[in-house]
């Protein structure tokens, strides 16, 4: 009986209940959305960065560190013979060291980036440094990315001159040519960072076998000499940015919450007081305050599940149509995140559940929040339109 009455009484409210439903029904879709979306980015953003750079970890030179390129120099030693016997699919030697480019009479700091030809392992745009043999003659090639050869006023085919110094200390310089400009999906392998052979590098250098990191597809134990970084450990600030990114997206929930629960919480306040005498009459019929609250929650509660249909019937086209365009991320080529394609939405079961859960559970609360004070109306006044003023 008291379902039938609080169905009967929402569907009287017409346009208002309808307003209550579709209001939560956009919330938790764009609750859903903001989620998702972040989890997209976050996805595809890591998925970039392990398979340009970091694979499933790297075995370092104890004390390397990307940021201090003076100390790079320092921080190389020969492939330990457990990671060189590892197939060319499940691990890339790379050396890192310094080097100066000179193109229009300018002065460029640069990487050069050492990365064996044979591997498989890092998905890297460089087929136009294995048409090269081990021995160069005229100019040493190189690539670069776009964001390079951009900055540096560098296209295929220039030739500048490189400077570098080797194990002795000794500076040399001869002249490279950028036999490629290649589109890096991740910028922080692409800005600053001239590509070369590995076994060109490391003649040029006189550091034969030596590597700086040897990326592989999985952690294979300790190794003497190397210590072991995790993926988690080399993308930590990646990481902490979408961290900071999700706490931030907790403004935007509350304001999405407050909004949903203020209409719901507005609904139940003009009704109690409209419905009065509607009230005394059921008090007068011997109906408990209890059964009555519960009548006007069942009511706001109706409309948190009818928002959780509306949310599947709008929710489900426009993800679908999403998913079918993405969103452009192209303005962030700018910047060093390594996202550059369309994102998608990534959605998580269990987080989309408890989402929903929480926007039901809150749409329930602020329906019996203020309906509790029927408890203490008095029958005679509520039947004159007088028990809440």
């Amino acid at each position: 009986m008291i379902l039938g009455i609080a169905w009967k009484n929402f569907y009287r409210q017409g346009v208002r209940a309808f307003l209550n439903v579709l209001v939560t029904a956009l919330t938790m879709v764009a609750l859903i959305f903001m989620l998702s979306l972040l989890n997209g980015f976050q996805v595809q953003a890591t998925r970039n960065m392990t398979t340009t750079d970091m694979a499933g970890g790297q075995y370092r030179v104890p004390g390397f560190d990307i940021l201090t390129p003076t100390e790079w120099e320092d921080r190389t030693l020969p492939v330990p013979e457990v990671l060189h016997a590892l197939s060319a699919t499940d691990k890339a030697e790379v050396l890192v060291l310094q080097g100066q480019l000179f193109p229009n009479r300018r002065l460029y700091p640069v990487q050069l980036r050492g990365i064996e030809m044979d591997q498989s392992l890092l998905d890297l745009p460089l087929s136009g440094l294995k048409t090269y043999g081990s021995q160069f003659e005229d100019a040493i090639p190189v690539v670069v990315g776009n964001r390079m050869a951009q900055r540096a006023h560098l296209e295929k085919g220039s030739t500048v001159v490189l400077r570098w110094r080797d194990r002795n200390n000794v500076v040399d310089a001869r002249n490279v040519r950028v036999v490629d400009v290649a589109d890096f999906i991740n910028p922080r392998v692409d800005e600053g960072v001239v590509w070369v052979r590995l076994d060109h590098l490391r003649s040029m250098t006189v550091r034969p076998s030596e590597v700086s990191w040897v990326a592989v597809s999985e952690f294979v134990g300790s190794v003497d000499g190397l210590e072991f970084n995790t993926v988690e450990m080399l993308m930590a600030d990646l990481l902490a940015l979408l961290k900071q990114d999700r706490r931030n997206s907790r403004i935007l929930w509350a304001i999405l919450m407050f909004l949903a629960g203020t209409s719901v919480f507005n609904t139940q306040i003009l009704n109690i007081f409209k419905r009065q005498k509607e009230i005394g009459t059921f008090m007068a019929l011997g109906m408990e305050a209890n059964q009555i609250v519960r009548v006007f929650v069942l009511e706001g509660s109706l409309a948190a599940f009818g928002a959780v249909i509306l949310g599947l019937v709008l929710g489900i086209p426009f993800f679908m149509w999403f998913q079918s365009v993405g969103l452009d991320v192209s303005h962030l080529s700018a910047s060093t995140m390594p996202v550059r394609e369309r994102v998608f939405l990534d959605f998580q079961f269990f987080e989309i559940m408890s989402s929903v859960c929480i926007v039901v559970v809150l749409m329930i609360f602020v329906a019996w929040w203020p309906v509790k004070k029927i408890s203490n109306l008095d029958p005679t006044m509520a039947l004159r339109g007088r028990g809440i003023t």
